[in-house]
């Protein structure tokens, strides 16, 4: 029997969530949405036999220009590479009929994905440095005329987004719809304002005893004004001080210089835990 993909409806959410919570091989992109908030937009290829799911890939683009891999799976009874390419051959058939094109870029947290990747046309890109914080906070930054710290507000989200893609290569630029589910996942988000405009934010999550920074941006306009120390220890303050959490985590590019000076620079160390990211090269 030769399997057929086929686009997931949202009536398949349940046998997906089945599918995501049993023993199979699964990749789930580390998102601000949750991976089945994707159902119902293409790249979304499920294969099924006998109303059992088998494998599954999504991929949609968000922003246009750019397509993570936001979920492969498949039943430890199938080989990963067969799947892989039945259903990759599929979306990226939809992906080459857009305008523009998206780049198809992938993390891995698990190697067997990343020889999967490296089999299959994917291309090393860079390394995620995973950092964490969990002393007392560092002294706040001197006060400066016209800098000013506030909580972010809704209103706020097109003026970051455009500071957001000022600052992000490509591949991490947020779309203005993804910084909105961002903005209301967050569990603190600030802004600085220099003389009433918008230059810097950032926003934390958190779950159990720690905290998450897990978006920072300063206009390249203004960097190397200690801006993002400001946002980084207040939020340090935030976390470890008011609301007593064990530690704070982020992640970065191993080629971020400024995002690498300024996390060593408050006192972040490196764990050694570090996740490739991978880009699709036909």
């Amino acid at each position: 029997m030769v399997l057929q993909p086929r686009l997931a409806k949202s009536s398949d959410y349940a046998a997906l969530l089945s599918f995501m919570n049993g023993q199979n091989y699964l990749h789930r992109h580390l998102d601000w949405r949750d991976t089945l908030d994707w159902l119902g937009t293409a790249p979304f290829l499920i294969t099924e036999e006998n109303h059992k799911i088998l494998s599954v890939l999504a991929c949609p683009p968000e922003p246009p220009q750019v397509a993570w891999v936001r979920l492969f799976g498949v039943s430890l009874n199938h080989s990963p590479d067969r799947a892989w390419r039945m259903l990759f051959d599929q979306a990226q058939g939809m992906l080459d009929n857009l305008t523009p094109r998206p780049l198809l870029v992938s993390m891995s947290l698990r190697d067997w994905y990343t020889e999967l990747l490296a089999r299959n046309g994917f291309v090393f890109h860079q390394d995620i440095i995973v950092f964490m914080y969990d002393q007392a906070p560092p002294p706040p930054a001197p006060p400066e005329h016209g800098l000013h710290l506030r909580a972010m507000q809704a209103e706020d989200i097109a003026q970051v987004s455009i500071i957001d893609h000022l600052t992000f290569e490509p591949i991490w630029r947020l779309s203005e719809q993804d910084m909105q589910h961002a903005y209301r996942k967050s569990a603190y988000r600030t802004v600085i304002e220099l003389d009433g405009e918008i230059v810097a934010y950032q926003m934390s999550s958190s779950a159990g005893f720690y905290a998450h920074l897990a978006r920072l941006a300063v206009h390249p306009n203004v960097q190397r004004r200690r801006i993002g120390y400001r946002l980084v220890q207040d939020l340090l303050d935030y976390f470890l001080v008011q609301h007593n959490c064990w530690g704070v985590t982020l992640n970065t590019q191993h080629d971020n210089a400024s995002s690498l000076a300024l996390y060593h620079h408050t006192g972040f160390r490196e764990t050694g835990e570090r996740f490739p990211v991978y880009i699709y090269q036909p």
